[in-house]
């Protein structure tokens, strides 16, 4: 009686130690998912307000100049972004997750 019980209370442990394991893996799936978005709707906006330096007028240019003093942050994000162009599939499968 006392054996099955040590058993089942193992077998217990072990499945809740699973359920928190993949709990753990969904958060760190989802967070990696959200900056990812972050990243992209950063690169937008960036598009939207550098654009008309390459031809696209997506916003009017005063409206431009007047934003352009608080996106320090992510013209250094478009810096980055440029001197990493070539490996954008490398990019591309870590978005995806695991190990390639």
């Amino acid at each position: 009686m006392v054996g099955s019980v040590k058993w089942i209370s193992s077998i217990v442990k072990e499945f809740v130690g699973f359920l928190q394991g993949i709990h753990r893996a969904t958060i760190e799936s989802s967070v990696s998912s959200l900056e990812l978005e972050c990243a992209e709707l950063e690169f937008a906006l960036l598009t939207m307000l550098l654009g008309s330096l390459v031809g696209i007028v997506p916003m009017p240019t005063t409206l431009t100049i007047e934003l352009l003093p608080y996106f320090k942050d992510e013209l250094k994000l478009l810096e980055l972004r440029s001197i990493k162009g070539s490996d954008v599939l490398s990019d591309l499968m870590s978005s995806l997750g695991g190990e390639w």
